[in-house]
C-alpha cells in the first residue's frame, strides 16, 4: 500500500504540472485532453488516473461557462467525488429552476396534466451519465474526459441541440478504483505482467459488488450518487456504462433480456427499448459494427445503479462495451470466436456482426462516446415527452395504489432489532421515498397500531419501488413463456429447462433484515406526518443498576456498544443461561455489565447514540455468566481479491471490531496463536484459497495461495486453542483441509445456474427459511426462525468421528419444509433439515462453519449476529 500511495502522489504532481502548463499555454481557451494529460484519450498503453481527470476537469471549469463542477461527497479513501454539470451558458444560469421543475415532475403531485405539460415545455431534460463504476472496465471512465471536451468545443447542430435542451450530469463513479487501476497498470507496461489482474479490490470494500449496493447504500459512493439522482436532480435518464459485452459483440445496449422486474411502469420498458434502438441506429449509421441487444443482461434485480431507479420512473440505460484488458490492444481472428459466431449470421438484435481485427482502448472509448451522444441526442429530441412521461409514470402509480392493494406498508416501531428497521426506512428516504408516521392510533387488517407507527403509503410516485423491495419475489419459469424471449417464428418448449437470472432471484429487504412489516390492503384512515429521518425508540439506562446492567443480545448495535466498552478497558460478561432479574425474563447471551466497573454517564451517552435500552438489576450476577474479552481477529485477504472479504472488512469496521488483515505469507509465517484468537476465511473456492494465482499470471509477490504450509499453520493455530471461522463456500475448504467430521450434502449433487432434467438442485441467490439455535453462543440473540441468504451456500451432515473429538454443535439448520421464502429453489429435499452452520471442536480450538451468506454484501442484517457472536467464541473466558 505504501507503493500505491507513492504512485498516487506522483500522478497528482504530474497532473498539477500539466494543469499549470495548460493554463499558461491556453489561458481561457478550452484545452484538448492531450495538452494536459500528455496523451490522447484512449491511446494504447495510457490510462488517465482520477487525479489527472479531476485536474483536467477543474481546468475545463475555468475555461468554459458551459461546465460547472459540484462536489457530491467523499470517496471511501477520502477523495472529492465530483459531478460535472454540462449545458449551454443560458441554461447554466437557470439551474435551480430546472432542478426544481425536474423534482416536481418526478414527484407528480399538486399539478394537473395540463400544468405538467406546460412545465415540461418550459424546462430542460436532465441526463445522468457515469463511467468507471467497475474500475477494471476502464473505457467508460476514460470516455468521460473526451465527452466533456467534445461537448464544450463542438459547434455542430447536434451538439447545440444537446446543450440547449439537456443538462448533463457527468460523474466518475469510482474515483478510488480509477486511480488504483492506473497506478497498477502503468509500471507493468512492457513486462510479462502487463495485463495482470489487480491483486486487491478496485473499490476499497466492494470491488465489482459496488453495482449491487444501490438499494442498501452501504458505500459512501453509492450514497453520493443516490443523493445526486434521487434527492437533488431527479434526472429523466440515468446512463450507467460498463464493459463486458458478450463476445464477440463490441457493445451491448437495450432492449434487455427476460425477465423484467414486474414493478416497472410499461412506459419505462418502452423508453428503454426506444433509447436502446436509437443507440443502435447511431452505431450502424457511423459504421460501428458489433452492436447486440436482448441477451445476457436482464432487469430483474433492483440492486444495480441502473435498475434501482427503474421503479422510481427514471429511465435506466445500460451499455456494456468490449475491451481486452486496460489500455493494451489486441488483435482478434475468427479462431478466437465461438463456433456460433464465425459465420457472421445477422439477427434482429445483432444486425452488423463484428468481423474481428484490432481492438484498442480508443475503439472502446469511441463506442462509449457514440452511446452517450445517442442518449443525449434522444433526450434533446424527445425533451418534452421525456419530462411529461416522468410525471405520467408517477401520476399513474399514485392513482393505481389509491384503489389497489397493497395501499401501504406498515412498519411497527417494536422490532426484534429496531436499528435494522430504522436503517431500512432511512434507505427508503434517501432514495426519495415518502415515509410517514401515524399521528393517531389506527386499525388495519384487524390489528390496532399505536401513534408513531411508521407507514409507507404506496400512492406516491415511487410506490412501485417500495413494492419491488418489500414484496416476496417469485422468479418466473421462463421456459413456460417462450414467446417472451425466443424471438422465433414458432417458439419452442424445452420441458423444465431452467433459465437463470443475471444475479440473484430473491432479495426481499424486510426478510433479509428481519424487520417486521405488514401490508394495508385498504386505504388507511389516519393522519400521517411525513418524516425526514426514521429514529428507533430512544435509548435509555435504568435509573438503578443494582449489581449489574443488562443489554439485549438482539440489536446488532449491542456489539458496537460492547466493543467500545472493551476498548475502554471495561468489564463485560455474557449470560450462559436464561435468567430472571427484576421481574424480567432474559435470554441466553444477554450482555451483563457489572455496575461496579460501569461508567453510567458513558452508558447514557451510548444508549442515546445507539438507541439501546440498558436495563438494571437488583440481584447478584447470574450463575453461568462468563467474562468476555475483546477478540484478536485476523481476516484472511487473498491476493485474488474476493468481494466477500471486502464486505466482511466493511462490516467489522461498521460495528467497531478491531482486526488485522492477513495475507498468505503472514499466515505461513506461523505463531498465529500468539497474535490472534480468531481467524476469518471469507467465502472463496478451496482451490483459490490454497493455490491463489498461478505462476506467471501476476508479479511474483502476488503468486500462490496458502499452500500446504499455510494449511499446516492454520491447523497449529486451531490445535493451540484458536478459532477459525469459514464463511459460506470457504466451509468446503475447512472441511477438506482440516479433515472435519462433516460432509457437504450438496457436494456430489448436480447443481448449477443453468438447469434441465439432469440438474437436481438450483438456488440462484434466494431467501430460505432457517432455524436457529439461540442457546448456542454463536446463535445468541437470534429468533427461532428467520430468512437467510443462500448464494452458492452449503448444507452439512455430521459424519462419525473416530478421533475421540467432541461432536459438532448445530448453530443453524434449514427448515424441514417450505424452505423458499423469496426467489427460486429447485430440489428442496437436498437441504431440508440439514445443518447450515456448525461449531466443530478440533484439538483445543474450534472451526465455525457458517455455511450460508450470513453477511452477504452487508445486506442481511438479520444474520450478522452469527458472525459477530462467533468472533467472541475465540475470546470467551468461561468460568472454571
Amino acid at each position: 500500500m505504501d507503493f500505491m500511495r507513492r504512485k498516487i502522489s506522483g500522478l497528482a504532481i504530474f497532473a498539477g504540472v500539466s494543469v499549470l502548463l495548460a493554463a499558461a499555454l491556453f489561458g481561457q481557451t478550452v484545452p484538448p485532453p492531450k495538452e494536459v494529460l500528455g496523451f490522447e484519450v484512449g491511446a494504447d498503453y495510457h490510462l488517465a488516473s482520477y487525479q489527472q481527470a479531476l485536474a483536467y476537469f477543474r481546468l475545463l471549469e475555468k475555461s468554459s461557462p458551459k461546465l460547472k463542477l459540484v462536489e457530491i461527497g467523499k470517496t471511501s479513501l477520502g477523495k472529492a467525488m465530483i459531478c460535472a454539470i454540462i449545458t449551454s451558458e443560458k441554461n447554466m444560469a437557470e439551474l435551480d429552476r430546472f432542478k426544481s421543475a425536474a423534482r416536481r415532475l418526478a414527484q407528480a403531485r399538486g399539478m394537473s396534466d395540463d400544468q405538467a405539460r406546460q412545465l415540461a415545455a418550459e424546462t430542460k431534460a436532465v441526463v445522468y451519465i457515469d463511467g468507471g463504476l467497475h474500475a477494471a472496465e476502464c473505457a467508460p471512465a476514460q470516455h468521460n474526459i473526451q465527452l466533456a471536451y467534445d461537448l464544450l468545443t463542438s459547434d455542430d447542430p447536434d451538439t447545440r441541440l444537446i446543450l440547449d435542451n439537456v443538462i448533463l450530469l457527468l460523474v466518475f463513479a469510482n474515483p478510488d478504483g480509477m486511480d488504483m487501476l492506473a497506478e497498477w497498470y502503468q509500471p507493468l507496461i512492457g513486462t510479462p505482467f502487463e495485463t495482470s489482474p489487480l491483486p486487491w479490490l478496485y473499490h476499497k470494500y466492494a470491488g465489482h459488488d459496488n453495482n449491487r449496493d444501490s438499494f442498501m447504500n452501504n458505500l459512501v459512493e453509492t450514497q453520493n450518487i443516490t443523493r445526486l439522482v434521487s434527492r437533488d436532480w431527479n434526472p429523466q435518464i440515468l446512463f450507467n456504462q460498463h464493459q463486458t459485452a458478450p463476445f464477440p459483440a463490441r457493445i451491448w445496449v437495450p432492449p434487455h433480456a427476460e425477465p423484467f422486474n414486474p414493478n416497472m411502469h410499461p412506459l419505462m420498458i418502452r423508453w428503454q427499448n426506444l433509447i436502446g434502438t436509437a443507440m443502435a441506429v447511431r452505431f450502424d449509421g457511423e459504421g460501428k459494427s458489433g452492436v447486440i441487444s436482448r441477451t445476457v443482461f436482464d432487469s430483474w434485480f433492483p440492486g444495480y445503479v441502473t435498475h434501482s431507479v427503474d421503479s422510481r420512473n427514471m429511465i435506466s440505460i445500460l451499455a456494456e462495451t468490449a475491451l481486452y484488458r486496460y489500455a493494451t490492444p489486441r488483435y482478434y481472428t475468427l479462431d478466437d470466436f465461438p463456433e456460433g459466431s464465425k459465420d457472421m449470421t445477422m439477427g434482429a438484435f445483432y444486425t452488423t456482426p463484428w468481423k474481428g481485427g484490432w481492438w484498442r482502448l480508443r475503439d472502446a472509448v469511441e463506442y462509449c462516446r457514440t452511446a452517450s451522444l445517442a442518449v443525449l441526442h434522444t433526450a434533446a429530441v424527445y425533451r418534452e415527452k421525456l419530462l411529461f412521461d416522468r410525471y405520467q409514470m408517477g401520476r399513474d402509480v399514485i392513482r393505481r395504489f389509491k384503489k389497489e392493494a397493497p395501499c401501504a406498508w406498515i412498519i411497527p416501531q417494536e422490532q426484534w432489532d429496531p436499528g435494522a428497521a430504522a436503517k431500512l426506512l432511512n434507505n427508503m428516504i434517501l432514495m426519495g421515498v415518502e415515509v410517514s408516521k401515524a399521528s393517531l392510533e389506527f386499525t388495519a387488517g384487524g390489528i390496532t397500531y399505536p401513534p408513531g407507527t411508521w407507514i409507507i403509503p404506496l400512492d406516491q410516485a415511487f410506490g412501485l419501488y417500495v413494492k419491488s423491495l418489500f414484496e416476496i419475489q417469485k422468479y418466473p419459469e421462463l421456459s413456460n413463456y417462450p414467446f417472451l424471449w425466443q424471438g422465433l417464428a414458432r417458439p419452442q418448449k424445452f420441458g423444465d429447462d431452467y433459465l437463470p437470472p443475471y444475479d440473484v432471484a430473491g432479495w426481499t429487504l424486510p426478510m433479509q433484515m428481519n424487520v417486521k412489516v405488514m401490508t394495508a390492503d385498504a386505504p388507511l384512515d389516519v393522519p400521517l406526518q411525513q418524516i425526514d429521518r426514521a429514529e428507533p425508540p430512544a435509548g435509555k439506562v435504568a435509573a438503578k443498576a443494582g449489581s449489574f446492567y443488562t443489554l439485549s443480545p438482539r440489536p446488532n448495535v449491542s456489539f458496537t456498544a460492547v466493543n467500545r466498552i472493551l476498548k475502554k478497558g471495561g468489564r463485560v460478561m455474557r449470560a450462559g443461561k436464561a435468567f430472571t432479574t427484576s421481574g424480567k425474563d432474559l435470554p441466553e447471551g444477554t450482555w451483563i455489565l457489572p455496575a461496579a466497573q460501569a461508567d453510567k454517564t458513558w452508558l447514557e451517552s451510548a444508549a442515546k447514540e445507539l438507541a439501546l435500552e440498558i436495563g438494571g438489576s437488583g440481584e447478584e450476577i447470574p450463575a453461568g455468566a462468563y467474562p468476555i474479552a475483546a477478540p484478536r481477529v485476523g481476516l484472511y485477504q487473498s491476493w485474488t481479491a474476493g468481494m466477500d472479504e471486502g464486505w466482511t472488512r466493511w462490516l467489522l469496521e461498521q460495528y467497531e471490531f478491531p482486526f488485522t488483515s492477513l495475507h498468505d505469507t503472514e499466515i505461513k509465517a506461523g505463531d498465529l496463536r500468539k497474535k490472534f484468537d480468531v481467524l476469518i476465511i471469507p467465502s472463496m473456492d478451496s482451490e483459490e484459497i490454497v493455490k491463489g494465482y498461478e505462476k506467471g499470471r501476476v508479479p511474483p509477490a502476488y503468486e500462490g495461495g496458502l499452500g500446504v504450509d499455510g494449511v499446516a499453520r492454520l491447523l497449529e493455530f486451531i490445535g493451540a486453542g484458536g478459532t477459525v471461522i469459514a464463511l459460506n463456500s470457504a466451509s468446503t475448504f475447512a472441511i477438506d483441509a482440516f479433515k472435519l467430521p462433516v460432509a457437504d450434502s450438496l457436494k456430489d449433487v448436480e447443481t448449477g445456474r443453468r438447469g434441465g432434467p439432469e440438474v437436481k438442485f438450483i438456488c440462484p441467490g434466494s431467501l430460505l427459511r432457517m432455524k436457529f439455535n439461540s442457546r448456542h453462543p454463536a446463535g445468541y440473540g437470534m429468533p427461532e426462525e428467520a430468512a437467510a441468504v443462500f448464494v452458492d451456500s452449503r448444507a452439512f451432515a455430521v459424519v462419525p468421528d473416530f478421533r475421540g473429538e467432541r461432536a459438532p454443535a448445530v448453530i443453524a439448520a434449514y427448515a424441514d419444509s417450505n424452505l423458499l421464502m423469496s426467489g427460486y429453489l429447485k430440489g428442496e429435499s437436498y437441504l431440508a433439515g440439514r445443518a447450515s452452520a456448525l461449531d466443530v471442536p478440533l484439538g483445543r480450538g474450534r472451526v465455525v462453519l457458517l455455511g450460508f451468506s450470513v453477511q452477504n454484501r452487508a445486506q442481511p442484517h438479520g444474520t450478522f449476529k452469527l458472525l459477530f457472536n462467533s468472533l467472541f467464541l475465540g475470546s470467551a473466558q468461561p468460568q472454571s
